[in-house]
């Protein structure tokens, strides 16, 4: 039996004939062993020419040494579903009840997250598809599903034993760490005829193997006992300093760099899933509202419509700005860094916005058991009636009418109100109706009853409050610490929103090279909004929450106020692009009177220049026609500034043209035909 074939490191060439019969050969191949990312052609280059560059951390330009993928394979995506598995799980079981509880919430998903990166930034560079490659995924898997062990540690309210916890998921991340050492290691072992990949790869052996000797460090260094803050802070340190490690070494050193890689997309997808996490939350909290209450007001529906609107506007305020041209190869990296801030405010957002469609649904109900309370001043419940008999009959039919509006819990079964009706009669039988020790004795028991009424309506909506309300204190402040629950809510909602605006700004200055006026508008457009967004968030937090006061009255708003100022946001950006192309087409109009062509003459000037100064390097260095196929990207090197500023718009494709390399170029050598260089001149 020959092994060979199963090995090999080189692409098996496909002469079109099957061996059995042939005829045209089966597009499904055999699956290898072990597969190589390296591009063999740009290998072969490198070999031929001497005149390549030595120091590539300063070039412009580097070849392609590995193959790249222009999107994300299936295997890819289905690790990304093990990661919202494990999202939708710990969020629909954790317990934001206070500021403690949410910030152990986030202390998990940044472990989550920096475990999903360096698996990923591996993924986007050196992936290939091969027994080994899908064993490694397998264990990948693992690792996500191997979280389980995590969620005692950061779940406040959870009594589990945490320190075996701990321990196991320590493990876990050693496992993950491992092998992503393997999977270098073999990299580098199949990069080993190319010299300037040694340095980038070695380290990146080296940054993975010290996560993983830290990792084991953590499992057996801390002493038994309970599970003390640093000790899960110390994994989520290592996690953190391993992907930002990773991502230096890209940086400093191109040729393991992430241009032409699909690492946009697969931090969109990243993107998308956390906001199908909202949609998925948005979807529970519509279900609990219509199965709580007998009937739903159009504030309700309003509340629902909202959270919709909300979440496709977040898509949209995602993915308008991603330009893939317009990124620089250092940009890039930082630009998908802040997706771990961004991805943060968006999950925190989303999660908000769940919780709130909830909270406006008990509001109404709130206001409901308000309304049906037979007290119009304190200590005077008898005024508005005649009799003793008459307010009994009321009071017995507003707790009926309680017990008939809300369905998945039964309000005559949680409260014995007829035990109050009792109570009512023998004070009557005492006092008379009306008299002051009459209104005396029956105040407390009417705002006993609807003290509890008002608590039954929030715990009516078990579905998605249940795991708040299950954390409140003692009896007599459950209204109390629903409200304070709340207010969290509230508060990392509209902080959410606000940190995602002013993230989203961030991202578009280092996404976008060479901005113009209008494009700084939208920067400046994000960061008011933002800021804006939050100022509002906390006076609501601040404001009164009475039966008349701001939080109550204005929480038909919460959620529109941030639909608002995102709908705001787009609809200005949108206004500044046209006036743009509206200025660009006039500005066109006047400079082109004698050409039936698109471009202006300061594009077709800036393309002539660009060729130009190509054909005058070639005469000026005759030995660069057979030197490196690459060093010809070294000639193009600051015209930038000079020739580049003149063109009109960002948006205009002439702008990039000159930095294309030029036809001839391309047939130095075959592999310059799968390398395109000139991406990396859009800068840095």
């Amino acid at each position: 039996m020959d092994l060979s074939r199963y090995i090999s490191m080189k692409k098996r060439k496909n002469t079109g004939l099957s061996h059995h019969s042939g005829g045209p050969a089966p597009t499904r191949r055999y699956l290898p062993l072990f597969a190589s990312p390296v591009n063999q052609e740009s290998l072969e280059a490198l070999h031929h020419y001497d005149s390549f560059p030595s120091d590539s951390t300063n070039q412009c330009s580097t070849p392609r040494l590995y193959k790249h993928h222009g999107e994300a394979s299936t295997i890819e995506l289905f690790y990304d579903l093990f990661f919202v598995g494990n999202l939708a799980y710990y969020t629909a079981m954790h317990q934001h009840v206070d500021a403690q509880a949410v910030v152990a919430y986030l202390k998990l998903f940044t472990l989550m997250w920096f475990t999903w990166l360096p698996t990923t930034l591996f993924d986007v560079r050196f992936s290939a598809d091969s027994v080994w490659n899908r064993a490694c995924k397998a264990i990948h898997f693992g690792v996500m599903t191997g979280f389980v062990f995590a969620g005692p540690l950061f779940d406040l309210y959870d009594k589990a034993d945490d320190i075996r916890s701990f321990r196991d998921f320590a493990l876990v991340l050693v496992v993950s760490r491992a092998i992503l050492t393997l999977q270098y290691s073999l990299v580098m072992w199949q990069s080993r005829k190319c010299k300037k990949a040694m340095l980038p790869l070695g380290l990146s052996v080296f940054i993975n193997f010290l996560a993983m000797v830290l990792f084991l460090v953590a499992r057996y260094a801390f002493p038994d006992g309970s599970l003390e803050w640093y000790k899960p802070v110390s994994l989520i340190i290592i996690a953190i300093a391993d992907g930002l490690a990773t991502m230096l070494v890209a940086i400093f050193w191109r040729i393991v760099s992430f241009k032409f890689t699909n690492l946009v997309e697969r931090v969109g997808l990243l993107t998308l899933i956390i906001i199908g996490e909202g949609i998925i939350g948005m979807v529970k909290s519509v279900s609990c509202i219509t199965k709580s209450q007998a009937s739903n007001n159009g504030t309700e529906i309003g509340s629902v419509i909202a959270g919709v609107l909300l979440l496709y506007l977040i898509w949209m305020l995602y993915f308008d700005q991603i330009e893939h041209e317009r990124f620089g190869t250092i940009r890039q990296q930082i630009w998908a860094l802040l997706h771990f801030p961004l991805h943060v405010a968006i999950l925190l957002c989303v999660e908000g916005n769940t919780s709130l469609i909830v909270w406006n649904s008990a509001v109404q109900g709130l206001k409901f058991v308000w309304t049906l309370k037979p007290m119009l001043e304190q200590g005077s419940p008898s005024l508005a009636f005649t009799s003793d008999n008459a307010f009994l009959s009321n009071f017995n039919s507003s707790m009926w009418a309680i017990d008939k509006r809300f369905k998945t819990k039964s309000w005559a079964a949680s409260y014995n109100w007829t035990s109050d009706l009792t109570t009512i009669s023998n004070v009557s039988s005492t006092y008379p109706f009306r008299s002051p020790s009459w209104n005396n004795a029956v105040a407390p028991i009417i705002n006993k009853s609807f003290q509890a009424a008002s608590v039954f309506v929030f715990q009516s909506h078990q579905e998605t409050l249940n795991n708040m309300i299950a954390v409140m204190p003692e009896p007599g402040d459950e209204l109390h610490a629903v409200y304070r629950i709340f207010d969290v809510a509230v508060l990392y909602f509209y902080s959410g929103a606000a940190a995602m605006l002013l993230i989203l700004a961030v991202c578009y200055w280092f996404g976008k090279l060479h901005k113009t006026k209008y494009e700084f508008g939208e920067i400046i457009n994000r960061t008011l909004v933002g800021f804006t967004l939050l100022v509002i968030g906390i006076s609501t937090v601040l404001s009164d929450r009475t039966e008349t006061g701001f939080k109550i009255a204005a929480s038909n708003w919460i959620i529109p106020v941030v639909v608002t100022g995102f709908s705001f946001v787009i609809v200005l950006d949108n206004v500044l692009l046209t006036i743009m192309t509206v200025t660009h087409k006039s500005r066109n109009t006047f400079s082109t009177p004698n050409t039936h062509h698109s471009t202006s003459l300061a594009d077709e000037e800036q393309q002539l220049v660009g060729r130009g100064r190509y054909e005058q390097a070639l005469r000026s260095h005759p030995a660069s026609r057979n030197g490196s196929p690459f060093d010809a990207s070294r000639f193009e090197k600051g015209s930038r500034s000079r020739v580049g500023s003149r063109a009109s718009s960002p948006y205009d494709s002439s702008r990039y043209n000159l930095y294309d390399q030029p036809r001839d170029l391309q047939e130095v050598h075959p592999a310059l035909r799968e390398n395109t260089i000139s991406e990396d001149f859009a800068g840095s």
